[in-house]
């Protein structure tokens, strides 16, 4: 994720749409600690120290992956970025240690945030196609360039999906003219993806399928466990129509990488019942 406000900017549509995600996955958790007899207090307490927790540590660990910065190669090195896992990661550690001062349930903690968490990202992916960080490939695919694998990596919709253009300045049209794919004098980027659309609306029938799960009577952190998964396995094939993710392994990007680690989870789950306390 990429704040991408300008020094001249302090109110921008990306920002907006921050809070509006905030305050989606905060209400969401509210109603779902009312469910299970959960004093929605420390919903309240907890969002900001997640928020805060998080950000800081999926900055920190965006700093241990500097090719993860270049999206365009040498050529361009956009900065550090707020790598998404990490900052779950760290907000979960946030969670936990909250849980054991106030003496409930971690796991349990958990599923009340797992799907809140999903739709706060959901709308969150409104202000990325906004702001035109998180893009898409671009959809021709007559553009040659040596980082084809990572603008150019599939062409399945190539002639269904509408692309979107973006102006001078953005990340976008940045990327196109370090790669040499556009000119300087071009008033737009090429046509890309509209990649964060794309995974709102799946974000969306993810929320509604796993709101069939009956949570409440299942075994604790069964739904953050589930949640995870599935958004790593829908992430890692929507990574294949980003083109803000450095190529590492084979054609595979520092993303997908993360969401192969988190999979084996749903293998690991009855241990990770056992050894995590309640």
């Amino acid at each position: 994720m990429y704040s991408h406000f300008d020094s001249t900017s302090w109110v921008t549509p990306f920002g907006l749409i921050f809070i509006a995600a905030i305050f989606t996955a905060w209400l969401f958790a509210r109603r779902n600690a009312t469910l299970i007899c959960i004093d929605p207090s420390h919903v309240d307490l907890l969002m900001p120290i997640t928020i805060i927790v998080g950000i800081i540590g999926g900055t920190i660990f965006a700093i241990f992956m500097p090719m993860d910065h270049m999206v365009a190669g040498e050529a361009m090195n956009h900065g550090i970025r707020v790598r998404l896992f990490g900052m779950l990661g760290t907000g979960a550690i946030g969670v936990f240690i909250y849980s054991r001062i106030v003496k409930l349930s971690f796991r349990r903690l958990l599923d009340v945030f797992a799907l809140p968490t999903l739709a706060g990202l959901m709308v969150h992916r409104i202000g990325c196609f906004m702001a035109g960080c998180c893009w898409g490939d671009v959809i021709s695919h007559e553009h040659t360039s040596e980082f084809a694998s990572q603008v150019q990596s599939t062409s399945f919709l190539q002639g269904i999906a509408q692309g979107v253009q973006y102006p001078p300045g953005s990340l976008p049209y940045e990327q196109h003219l370090a790669m040499g794919m556009i000119d300087s004098g071009a008033l737009a980027s090429l046509p890309v993806y509209p990649v964060q659309l794309y995974e709102a609306g799946l974000l969306l029938v993810l929320i509604l399928v796993l709101s069939r799960v009956p949570w409440k009577r299942s075994p604790r952190g069964t739904l953050a466990i589930i949640t995870v998964c599935s958004y790593a396995v829908m992430r890692f094939f929507i990574e294949y129509l980003r083109a803000d993710g450095h190529i590492v392994l084979g054609n595979l990007t520092v993303t997908q990488l993360q969401c192969i680690i988190l999979l084996p989870s749903i293998v690991l789950l009855p241990r990770w019942r056992k050894y995590v306390v309640s």
